[in-house]
């Protein structure tokens, strides 16, 4: 079989505040890591993501989990847009007393 040219795939990022921790979690791969900010959370994250994708492709694996959790290669230009959007944040409003 021949091998697929390389290209990117794009995947759902979820990171959580938990204590003085941020965890990471892609729940397309089911892989998660942590972090002391978001920022590392989603790097490490990125790391641990390569490593697992290396070793698919190793075993072999790669186009059959691919295929099993619906994701595809896609080109460097394509654009990604979210499936969802979720953010959190506090904010202060002002209110009459």
């Amino acid at each position: 079989m021949e091998k697929a040219p390389p290209g990117d795939i794009v995947v759902e990022v979820i990171v959580t505040k938990e204590g003085s921790q941020y965890s990471s979690w892609c729940p397309n791969l089911d892989i998660a890591s942590c972090g002391d900010s978001p920022e590392e959370a989603v790097k490490n994250l990125g790391d641990a993501l390569e490593l697992y994708l290396a070793t698919l492709e190793e075993e072999g694996e790669q186009e059959q989990v691919f295929k099993e959790r619906g994701i595809r290669v896609v080109s460097a230009d394509e654009p990604v847009i979210p499936s969802s959007f979720v953010t959190q944040y506090r904010q202060k409003i002002r209110v009459r007393a």
